[in-house]
């Protein structure tokens, strides 16, 4: 097939998403406190992903920010955060005054290694944060009794994992906190970025409301005003965000059918290319595919991953390393690097994402699968 076919890019706002935003700018009531868009949407959100409460705010980094100060995370405490990751998951550690402590994660789901997260823990663990990561689901089994043993809350990171299930229940109810990300490419987003956080404990519920607004929240019994019981920051979704997430929210479950859809159009026709791996789907899960993930295999005579990336942009297929440096290896966390993680350190330099969003045809498909295949067999 030719090299010059030409990929559509993701996302892909629909008239609908557009007439939603532009909807919600006509009632000029674009932001503050019992918005009935934002409130709509995170109604809406809360029900699909089973649990009790949903606080929309501003971006995914932010949710996994106030999950954490929720959690009293501060100076002196450690959080568990998995190396191969987004470095949202751990930047937030470090705003609370807090240590990252990166685990290794697992070589067939890219997700934390439970066994790496058990020789972690200490008497200053405060949290652990569990990544979704491309779409795929952690161990919570093995994750939540080594946390329930310990003490330890968890805190989802399903920024990649809207539709994403284990035992038929979504994730994002399975720890006390989550953590969603509705940025341009995920899943779904409110037009660009935005946030929430999930739970079903009504007291973290009530104090992340308060703290994505300046901490302030109703005075009791002296209607209509309001004071900061605590400082805050300014992490609200704007009512256009909200209605932009609400419209996209009700073509989800397409949006995640088209994706695993596509990932099974790839994986069929991929299955027999020496030296490539394909991304797995733990029994009793629904993996969501935010991304598809191949590893490439080293050996065999073929060119490093870095290499077949290169390959593949030069004909056209975006592709690239995911995650090429482990968050441990990074500048930003110097002073919290830790011994070796080698599986983590192994994938960074292993792993390729192929693009299989719900824009891509079969015709474009079958593009990505030929040339990845001329990459690999030359």
């Amino acid at each position: 097939m030719s090299s010059s076919v030409e990929l559509p890019r993701w996302p892909q706002l629909s008239d609908d998403d557009v007439e939603a935003a532009v909807a919600a700018l006509r009632t000029n009531r674009l932001v503050g406190l019992g918005n009935p868009v934002v409130e709509e949407f995170e109604s809406a959100l809360a029900e699909s992903q089973a649990v009790e409460h949903a606080v929309a705010v501003s971006t995914g980094t932010a949710a996994v920010h106030l999950a954490l100060h929720a959690l009293d995370v501060g100076p002196g405490d450690e959080v568990i955060v998995p190396a191969h990751t987004f470095i949202g998951s751990a930047s937030p550690v470090a705003y609370l005054g807090a240590r990252p402590v990166f685990a290794d994660v697992t070589p067939d789901t890219h997700c934390l290694d439970p066994d790496s997260v058990k020789s972690l823990i200490t008497d200053r663990t405060k949290a652990i944060v569990v990544v979704h990561i491309n779409g795929v689901a952690a161990d919570m089994a093995a994750l939540s009794a080594i946390a329930t043993d310990a003490g330890v809350p968890l805190v989802e990171d399903m920024a990649q994992a809207l539709g994403t299930s284990i035992g038929g229940r979504p994730v994002g109810g399975f720890g006390e906190l989550a953590c969603v990300s509705l940025f341009e490419q995920k899943v779904i987003t409110s037009g660009g970025e935005g946030g929430a956080v999930l739970t079903n404990n009504p007291g973290y519920a009530e104090r992340i409301r308060r703290l994505r607004s300046h901490g302030e929240g109703p005075i009791a019994d002296r209607p209509g005003l309001i004071w900061a019981s605590e400082v805050g920051y300014n992490y609200r979704l704007t009512a256009v965000q909200a209605a932009v997430g609400l419209s996209q929210h009700g073509r989800l479950g397409e949006m995640v059918e088209a994706r695993r859809r596509n990932a099974a159009y790839l994986s069929e026709r991929l299955a027999d290319v020496e030296g490539l791996e394909l991304p797995v789907e733990p029994e009793g899960t629904v993996h969501a595919f935010w991304k598809y993930v191949v590893r490439a295999v080293p050996g065999g005579g073929r060119p490093p991953a870095a290499e077949i990336a290169a390959a593949l942009r030069s004909r056209g297929v975006p592709v690239l390393l995911r995650y090429p440096f482990p968050l441990h290896k990074q500048p930003a966390f110097a002073e919290h690097q830790t011994v070796s993680l080698p599986v983590a350190e192994r994938l960074s330099q292993e792993l390729l994402a192929l693009p299989s969003h719900p824009a891509l045809t079969e015709r474009h498909l079958d593009h990505v699968a030929a040339e990845v295949r001329k990459a690999f067999t030359g």
